[in-house]
This record gives structure tokens, C-alpha cells and sequence, in this order.
């Protein structure tokens, strides 16, 4: 049927007729005056080439062309009515397929648990974990490449909805035994140390520069890496010293031989938080995903060194 010229108010006059198989009970339903009915139904006629409902003792009678038709309609009817309204989420059978960036410490220690949570609530929905730059994730929630993006961002846009769910700092780190950093570590060795970083672009890890600048100062830096959660693995080998993420630091250090420090120069603590696209604000299963991610990253002990640096 084409419907670029049709009147969809139409098959609201269509259904009322063939459920009250009345004029004058279709009008009052429809708020209509009776004469307003009987024109839409000349109209109807005249669009399908069927007289569609006849006079009878018993009432305006369907004919079987109308019959036909009928349960169609009620069913066009039924979806256009349900247009504006929200789907309902039931994690327990949904096979929905999140996608979702976060960097590769969030992969080691966070992704996890919320695997497991999937897993025991949404055991038929996906995840999907995406490879991204941090200077691609704007536009990868932009074109809706991803649902979600957990992490430590600078410059997000506006239309970006975001939520704070984890304040943490950093610590510096050297292989357990290191000949010239062992109790402490002052600015002095610091400065004199070689280093490894995290190095990629779009990268907002550049504190440790900043501070140095303030202070007239630089460092050697050996090493750059694109994957923060390689660093610790690379200083158990060799005398170079690392700042990265209090978490990442104090998680490794159950698991390696790396000593941790408190930074000897002001750094800033910083904010992980996920952000989301407007169009993803108010949808169920998001609006759910969400709600696990902040959960199991909110429940994570607040990782502190043995010496509570």
C-alpha cells in the first residue's frame, strides 16, 4: 500500500468500525461526530475498492476483503502505539552485544568481575572489547562503534554524558633489589634514574612532564610503550623506574619483584569515569551496563601499598 498520500487516521476509523460493527460506536470512541465516520468510511471504500462494512440487522457487517485486512491493521496499530514506548531489558534473556572500550589496566583488573557479573545475570549477552587509541575513543562513541568507554580522558565533548566512579593517583616503581633506589626514592634519583613510560597518542598520562616542567627539570626517558600493564614486566629486568596507576602498581606488586614509592614531585591525582553517547543515555540494557561497571569498580579495595604509599 502506498502510503505517501494516505491518511493514517484512516485505519483508526477501520478498527473502531470493525470492532463495534457501528457507526455511531466507532464516532464516540474515536471522538468523532457520525457523519465524520460515515465519510471516512466513503473514503476507505474508495482507496481499497471494497464497500469493506454493510448495513445488516446486526450492524455494519466486515466483508470478508475487510476481514482479511482487519488483523493486519490491528497489528500496524499495535506497533505505531508502542512507537514512544521503551523497550523493557531482561538481562536474563537478552543476547544484546555490548561493546565497550577501556584501557588494558581496566582489562586486568576490572573487566573481570564484570565478566563474571555477565555471565551470572546476562549469561546469553556479549562482550565485545575494542582495540582503540585513546584519541580515536570520541568519535568511535560519536559513530556508535562503542557503547561505552571506561577511563582516564581529557577534552571529552559536551554531548558526552559521564560518571566519575574511581579517584586514584599514581606511584613509582622499580624492580625489587634495584642497586641505587631501595627505602626511598628523592627527586634527585628520580631525575637521575632512567625511564620507561607510557607512550601513545592521544594519551592522557603526561603529569610527571608537567610537574618536571614546573620545576625546571626533565628525565631520561629509555623506554616508551604503548601498553601501560607492560611496564612493571619491563623493570623487573633492568634499572629503569616507572610511574603508572596506583592500582596497576600495587596489583603487580603481589604478583612480581617491583618495589613501589610515592612519587618524590606533586602529581595529581586523577578521575576514572565512563562516558556514553546521548543516544545511549536512556536505553535499558546501557542504562544497565552501566550500572554493573560502576558496581564492580566502586567495590574495588582501595589498593594501597604495603607502606601506605
Amino acid at each position: 500500500m502506498e502510503l505517501l498520500d494516505f491518511d493514517m487516521n484512516l485505519l483508526l476509523t477501520f478498527d473502531a468500525i470493525h470492532r463495534h460493527h457501528s457507526l455511531s460506536a466507532a464516532a464516540i470512541e474515536l471522538g468523532l461526530t457520525q457523519p465524520a465516520v460515515s465519510a471516512a468510511l466513503k473514503r476507505l471504500r474508495g482507496r481499497f475498492g471494497n464497500p469493506l462494512f454493510v448495513r445488516t440487522s446486526h450492524g455494519m457487517r466486515p466483508t470478508p476483503y475487510a476481514d482479511g485486512m482487519s488483523g493486519k491493521i490491528r497489528r500496524a496499530l499495535d506497533i505505531l502505539r508502542q512507537v514512544d514506548q521503551t523497550d523493557e531489558f531482561s538481562p536474563s534473556t537478552s543476547t544484546i552485544d555490548f561493546r565497550v572500550y577501556i584501557n588494558d589496566i581496566g582489562m586486568l583488573l576490572v573487566m573481570p568481575q564484570v565478566v563474571k557479573r555477565l555471565s551470572e545475570l546476562a549469561p546469553k549477552a556479549r562482550l565485545t572489547i575494542l582495540d582503540l587509541r585513546p584519541d580515536e575513543v570520541v568519535s568511535a562513541l560519536d559513530a556508535g562503534t562503542i557503547d561505552l568507554a571506561v577511563g582516564y580522558f581529557l577534552g571529552m565533548p559536551n554531548w558526552a554524558h559521564q560518571q566519575t566512579i574511581r579517584a586514584t593517583s599514581y606511584v613509582c616503581a622499580v624492580r625489587s633489589g634495584h642497586p641505587d633506589i631501595q627505602h626511598v626514592l628523592s627527586l634527585a634519583q628520580f631525575v637521575k634514574a632512567k625511564h620507561g613510560i607510557y607512550w601513545t597518542t592521544g594519551s592522557a598520562h603526561s603529569a610527571v612532564e608537567e610537574a618536571l616542567a614546573r620545576l625546571d627539570l626533565t628525565r631520561d626517558v629509555m623506554l616508551r610503550l604503548p601498553r601501560l600493564s607492560a611496564l612493571p614486566f619491563f623493570i623487573t629486568q633492568s634499572d629503569l623506574i616507572v610511574t603508572i596507576p596506583q592500582d596497576l602498581g600495587v596489583a603487580f606488586s603481589r604478583l612480581i619483584g617491583i618495589t613501589l614509592f610515592k612519587p618524590p614531585l606533586q602529581l595529581p591525582d586523577f578521575e576514572i569515569r565512563q562516558y556514553w553517547h546521548e543516544r545511549h543515555h536512556v536505553d535499558p540494557a546501557n542504562q544497565w551496563l552501566r550500572s554493573v561497571v560502576k558496581k564492580e569498580i566502586s567495590q574495588m579495595p582501595l589498593l594501597r601499598t604495603k607502606n601506605g604509599r
